[in-house]
């Protein structure tokens, strides 16, 4: 599962129209970043379930999607969850506790993080990913502690984050740049900037 980090600020900012227009171009991301037999299985806003028969394609497609959606200049980052388990499928509707588990570990990623179970990484090519273990969880309404381990991307951090619609903004491409208590903080417009003048601290959390 992806989902995109950031969607209620920006909505709340720009408005549902460019809303629309950034989950059309989202869609088309994902799409393009399919690998092997990964299949886009449901949308629901801006979350993506994506599901595949081999671990190691649906690794790859989130790597893939996870470093184009970097490549985009005002756009938000992705985080994402991956579970390996069996699911039954009814019209395109996925059932099982590996949703349940998937969307857990999903909502704990921060913006960038690709972050998954101890089971998938027993399924995956261990020698081909770089995997950080970051401990047991328990979840809501999973039994048994969950081990979580993030997949490390190859992208590196070049964008500065809009701290009022939270878009990933690239400092070669903007000229709305704010200091403030000895930070420096970028913006996708003169709107996103004005509202931070007005009222730094309640975006800052």
């Amino acid at each position: 599962m992806a989902d995109l980090t950031g969607y209620t600020a920006m909505t709340d900012v720009h408005g549902g129209a460019s809303a629309a227009m950034l989950v059309k171009k989202y869609m088309e991301l994902v799409d393009n970043a399919l690998v092997g037999d990964t299949k886009l299985i449901q949308r629901v806003g801006d979350q993506v379930v994506l599901l595949a028969d081999d671990p190691n394609d649906i690794v790859e497609t989130a790597k893939t999607l996870s470093s184009r959606i970097h490549s985009e200049h005002h756009f938000l980052s992705i985080h994402a969850g991956i579970h390996y388990g069996s699911v039954f499928i009814e019209k395109d509707s996925l059932f099982g506790s590996p949703i349940n588990i998937a969307s857990r570990i999903m909502n704990m990623a921060e913006h960038g993080q690709i972050l998954c179970s101890s089971d998938l990484i027993e399924k995956i090519d261990a020698e081909k990913y770089s995997c950080k273990h970051l401990g047991k969880f328990s979840f809501k309404n999973v039994m048994n502690e969950i081990s979580v381990y993030e997949i490390i991307t190859d992208t590196k951090q070049l964008h500065f984050i809009d701290p009022v619609c939270r878009m990933q903004i690239d400092p070669t491409r903007t000229k709305y740049i704010y200091h403030y208590k000895n930070q420096e903080y970028h913006f996708c417009g003169d709107q996103c900037l004005a509202l931070f003048k007005s009222n730094p601290e309640i975006f800052l959390v």
